[in-house]
């Protein structure tokens, strides 16, 4: 099992979301700038500058996940070299866009799988399995009609991690640590 580091506790979300406002303002397309080739926008003479899809990862799941993948708390899971492990099993493809701040988000269909590839193999990095397939906007237009509601999700998280590890055994020394951190909080709690 891999061990997390000691880190600062979360900042206020209030304090997050400013900053991931004042970042995506500072780098909006300036008058004159072209689109380049990830959506993002190159500023005549300046290059390139925040895509669209790195936007929506900073606004709508880097305060809690963290702007590269590492969440600031061991009981939000980090994304960095651990997202990909969801596409071992298609529990786990699923899982990723049944969550209901996913699934609920008022990005468009295209651009939620737009995102979530960018989770999965961008963040996802060496851990997304060979042969994986990129979301497409039908299938998240798809699996957002049966999000996650009624169930506990630490259940439902620990039923689809079980399945991932069971499809990508590698994954057991990574993902697993957020369960067991979660089971911890649950103890101490009582």
């Amino acid at each position: 099992m891999q061990m997390r580091e000691e880190r600062p506790g979360p900042w206020p979300l209030s304090i997050v979301r400013l900053a991931v406002t004042l970042c995506v303002f500072a780098v909006a397309p300036a008058p004159g700038a072209r689109a380049d080739a990830d959506g993002g926008h190159a500023a005549a003479g300046n290059g390139p500058v925040l895509s669209q899809v790195r936007a929506h990862y900073l606004v709508g799941c880097g305060g809690c996940h963290g702007i590269t993948g590492v969440s600031a708390s061991d009981v939000v899971p980090d994304l960095k070299e651990q997202a990909g492990y969801f596409l071992c099993s298609p529990k786990g493809r699923e899982y990723m866009i049944h969550l209901p701040n996913v699934a609920f988000s008022p990005l468009s269909s295209a651009d939620l799988a737009d995102l979530m590839n960018y989770v999965a193999f961008g963040l996802g990095g060496k851990s997304v399995p060979a042969g994986a397939r990129p979301y497409t906007a039908a299938e998240v237009a798809g699996l957002r009609q049966a999000p996650f509601r009624n169930y506990s999700l630490q259940s439902y998280r620990l039923d689809v991690v079980r399945d991932v590890i069971h499809a990508c055994p590698q994954a057991a020394t990574v993902i697993h640590a957020y369960d067991l951190a979660l089971d911890k909080r649950e103890i101490d709690n009582k």
